[in-house]
């Protein structure tokens, strides 16, 4: 196997531990899993269309984004009352959003940031970096819904990308026992950790604007109302009920789809990395009631069950590489053929692609060994597009 692309060192992502080109030696991999990287681009004869796709600038935005919101989370760590270094986050935010608005093919790749050693901040960036790809599906509502704002404002998504990186602040000041414990929580552990939203808001309300702040407040309320957290009246000082519907910002139901599927997509002290298909899936069948339904229906037509790149195992049992997403059909994309019967394929078929919304007698049937059919029931057509009454 060798390298299309080089595997970054994970406390140094500028810093390489191998460079593209270079075989990768077996004894190596071990290691590699250790240090968190459990997945390498390498190259393939059949699949070299695919580096005019996959962007490497991408890339070296996230790792920008990553390092600001590692020194700032480890400044905090050292010493809670630490200066947050908005402007920083501000600009890389900008470099970020602006890469992604003239790169028309990044809302399709979702190159999920990887070969980094800590789980929260990669989660941040990755959060970021998903919900600026929602938002710009989401311009007209984001308009609609912050009405009292000129519409060149309203839909301007600095201060959404500014509350993602800092969602999670607060789980700096939650005890590292809870934070990193392998098992489920109990309920007191679960209510601490529930603490983090008004922790990271107690953090950065006095720092960075109330519509960023709002995001790290408000990113686990529900839109049915199940989520938290709670209110106090402030006359009576009761309880309140969390918010429901469009009582939460929107910025916050962008976030909250982000982070669900980001943290269900990624390897963590108590669970392993979902398949997106798979995610995907629950976030339809278990998460009922959690989502504003314009901002999951944009979701769900912006990210692919199967992302680019991706080898997968037809129902035919022929193995093919994802090469497009058809977002009127999520799980049916377009695949290029790579083995049949475990033969290579011949040069004209190799070069021919297989659009599975077409050739309804096949579909994917499995990746890396397991069987994806029960999850791609729900996604063979997407949610219909909102109209505008």
């Amino acid at each position: 196997m060798v390298l299309a692309r080089p595997i970054p060192l994970p406390h140094n992502p500028y810093r390489y531990l191998l460079q593209r080109d270079r075989e990768i030696p077996m004894d190596l991999v071990p290691r590699l899993k250790q240090l968190g990287i459990y997945e390498v681009w390498v190259r393939h004869q059949q699949l070299e269309f695919l580096e005019d796709i996959i962007d490497e600038g991408l890339s070296e935005h996230q790792r920008e984004v990553y390092l600001r919101v590692r020194r700032n989370f480890e400044a905090i760590i050292r010493d809670s009352s630490a200066e947050l270094d908005i402007v920083g986050f501000q600009d890389s935010i900008a470099e970020l959003f602006g890469f992604l608005k003239g790169n028309s093919g990044s809302s399709t790749l979702l190159q999920k940031l990887d070969a980094f050693d800590n789980y929260l901040m990669s989660h941040s960036t990755n959060t970021c970096y998903l919900a600026l790809l929602l938002g710009m599906k989401l311009e007209r509502y984001l308009i609609d819904e912050r009405c009292l704002k000129p519409a060149r404002e309203a839909k301007d998504l600095h201060l959404l990308g500014l509350g993602c990186l800092l969602h999670d602040v607060g789980k700096m000041l939650v005890p590292k026992a809870i934070l990193n414990k392998p098992g489920r929580l109990d309920a007191a552990e679960m209510a601490e950790m529930r603490r983090h939203t008004t922790y990271g808001y107690d953090l950065v309300r006095r720092n960075v604007p109330a519509n960023a702040a709002q995001v790290v407040l408000n990113h686990h309320q529900r839109w049915d109302g199940s989520g938290y957290p709670g209110r106090i009246d402030p006359r009576t000082r009761d309880a309140m009920p969390p918010l429901a519907g469009k009582q939460i910002p929107v910025f916050s139901r962008i976030v909250i789809v982000a982070d669900v599927y980001d943290a269900a997509t990624s390897q963590r002290c108590y669970s392993d990395a979902k398949l997106p298909v798979q995610v995907l899936h629950e976030m339809r069948n278990r998460c009922q009631g959690f989502f504003d339904p314009e901002v999951a229906s944009a979701f769900y037509r912006t990210v692919p069950p199967f992302p680019i790149g991706q080898v997968v195992t037809l129902s035919n049992g022929a193995e093919a590489a994802v090469v497009d997403f058809n977002p009127d059909c999520p799980a049916r994309p377009k695949v290029k053929c790579l083995r049949v019967s475990g033969e290579p394929s011949d040069a004209h078929t190799a070069h021919e692609e297989i659009d599975l919304n077409v050739c309804r007698d096949v579909e994917v049937a499995s990746v890396d060994g397991q069987d994806v059919r029960p999850y791609t029931a729900c996604q063979q057509a997407a949610d219909p597009e909102p109209v505008m009454a």
